[in-house]
């Protein structure tokens, strides 16, 4: 068995230390690139949305390469995320592929499943030093995404080394002497997951917002997601009850996705005085349709700006620098009307 996944931000980094951990041979996909796109949007659906095809491309180049079984996600709810496994599988299967694919669903309980299936003979000892090590790393990626807004991979092959990592890392931080204003306009960044952890998806925005002079928030990192989902950890739910609670006003049940979570966060960061919103989302995605239609009556009562980002393969760069710089512009002129009084 050669073992391969989709890409979406630094997760490769943790399904590799889980996989190389269990024993269990892996081949990652090709870091994305535009070839991955077309080839992913070639044999996709026309309405198929960006998540879908980039998966695609990550499949087939892998397959082309000798991998022979893929693991993905799988989902629930409105959001088409359930049924892109069967899909897929069928499109691979006409292309002449073969191979086996596992969908996981989103509870840690079939997460568990799944690797003991895989895993065979593996102690339940290094089966918990595996998972440790992997959410060290899990961590640590976040924990530098949300200090720099960069992306910085962790390799590292023990806790201690992962550790040391955070380190140094800490320890550059301290000598860096920022070019920074004292109150830099704050921008928070709400929408659908894989868009807003992938820079290659997103173009790299919180990059370019950061050379704006901007200070980025992200609401959603991947550990973010592990902690809430799949893990259950009581006080990451106790956050996602709270912002669930502040979306209530304007959308009052699940619609799949992270649609409820980019209002409620939305009302959270306008409470907390953020200047404005960037909502991100793949084009066609219904969840984040949904908010997108909602979002403008709750800019209008929070008195936020929001700007609404839709990607696909047709997205341009010098269009969404065009878009963000507008929307600095006028979070800069909103500022300084509000100092004058």
């Amino acid at each position: 068995m050669l073992l391969t996944f989709p890409h979406m931000g630094t997760l490769y980094i943790v399904l590799e230390t889980l996989f190389k951990g269990l024993d269990i041979e892996v081949l990652t996909p090709p870091p994305m690139t535009r070839e991955t796109l077309e080839i992913g949007a070639k044999y996709s659906p026309e309405t198929a949305c960006l998540p879908f095809k980039m998966n695609l491309g990550n499949f087939i180049q892998s397959l082309s390469r000798g991998a022979d079984t893929i693991i993905t996600c799988g989902g629930e709810g409105p959001c088409r995320l359930g049924y892109y496994a069967e899909v897929q599988k069928n499109i691979l299967a006409e292309l002449g592929y073969k191979f086996k694919i596992i969908a996981i669903e989103p509870n840690f309980r079939h997460v568990w499943q799944v690797f003991n299936q895989l895993t065979g003979k593996c102690s339940w000892q290094k089966i918990y030093r595996t998972f440790k090590l992997a959410g060290a790393k899990l961590s640590a990626l976040d924990y530098i995404e949300r200090q720099s807004w960069f992306y910085r991979p962790c390799k590292a092959n023990d806790l201690v080394s992962v550790d040391n990592a955070l380190a140094g890392f800490d320890g550059g931080l301290a000598k860096l002497v920022l070019k920074k204003s004292e109150n830099p306009l704050r921008i928070g960044i709400v929408g659908e997951i894989y868009v807003m952890l992938d820079n290659f998806i997103n173009h790299e925005l919180t990059q370019k917002l950061g050379r704006m002079g901007v200070e980025v928030y992200g609401t959603t990192l991947l550990g973010d997601y592990v902690r809430t989902h799949l893990v259950k950890n009581r006080k990451a739910w106790n956050v996602y009850q709270t912002v669930l609670r502040q979306a209530l006003p304007y959308l009052g049940h699940y619609v799949g996705g992270h649609g409820i979570k980019s209002i409620g966060y939305t009302a959270k960061l306008a409470q907390e005085g953020f200047d404005g919103i960037i909502h991100v989302f793949p084009f066609t995605c219904m969840p984040e349709v949904i908010a997108k239609n909602i979002l403008p009556e709750a800019s209008r009562k929070l008195d936020i700006p929001v700007l609404s980002l839709a990607f696909d393969e047709q997205t341009g760069i010098a269009g969404m620098v065009t878009r963000l710089e507008a929307f600095v512009d006028l979070l800069a002129y909103r500022r300084r009307k509000l100092v004058q009084g």
